[in-house]
């Protein structure tokens, strides 16, 4: 661990408040859950709380899975970064933060379609690493648990000539509604 030197005091409820400048760069928002562990030096250790996360394993299997059926690349995302990725030339994408594109499909708890033209705009799936890989059209579906979206899954190209349909569209709700029944 890595000392932050932000020191806070306790309230005489218990209340501990996590300054701002951190749970920004964290993406800790209001209303998000936090789970705390005490590790073996009774230090005590606050971690934001993924329902998907949770799921990792499974995260892994379902975008092998649809990878495979659907010969794309395949995202499982919670609300802030990806899970598991896999598929045709796609590289290990995991803990890269989702894009603009995903962020609204949660927000507006929406299927989205998304088809773009190339250039920095098509960064909007995933933030762009120094790999260069970009997604170019998607089937993006949120996960929905109880009215609130705790992640996403995506199908799509990196190819200019392809772009994702209704197969992929109803692959991706099949599988954010079989990922929010495990988290339910």
């Amino acid at each position: 661990m890595r000392p932050t030197g932000i020191v806070r005091r306790i309230d005489e409820l218990g209340r501990i408040v996590v300054p701002k400048e951190l749970r920004r760069t964290l993406r800790i928002r209001e209303g998000d859950s936090v789970e705390i562990y005490v590790d073996e030096n009774g230090n005590i250790v606050l971690r934001k709380y993924s329902p998907v996360g949770q799921l990792k394993a499974m995260s892994h299997d379902m975008a092998e899975a649809l990878a495979e059926s659907s010969g794309l690349v395949a995202l499982i995302c919670d609300k802030d970064v990806v899970l598991a990725s896999a598929g045709p030339g796609a590289p290990d994408l995991s803990d890269r933060a989702i894009g603009r594109a995903v962020e609204k499909s949660m927000s507006e708890r929406q299927v989205l379609l998304v088809h773009f033209s190339g250039g920095g705009e098509a960064s909007s799936i995933v933030d762009p690493g120094d790999d260069g890989f970009v997604i170019v059209s998607a089937a993006i579906a949120p996960i929905i648990v109880d009215g609130e979206a705790v992640g996403a899954v995506v199908v799509g190209t990196t190819s200019n000539v392809t772009t994702v349909g209704e197969l992929e569209e109803d692959l991706v709700v099949t599988a954010a509604g079989y990922f929010a029944r495990q988290v339910g």
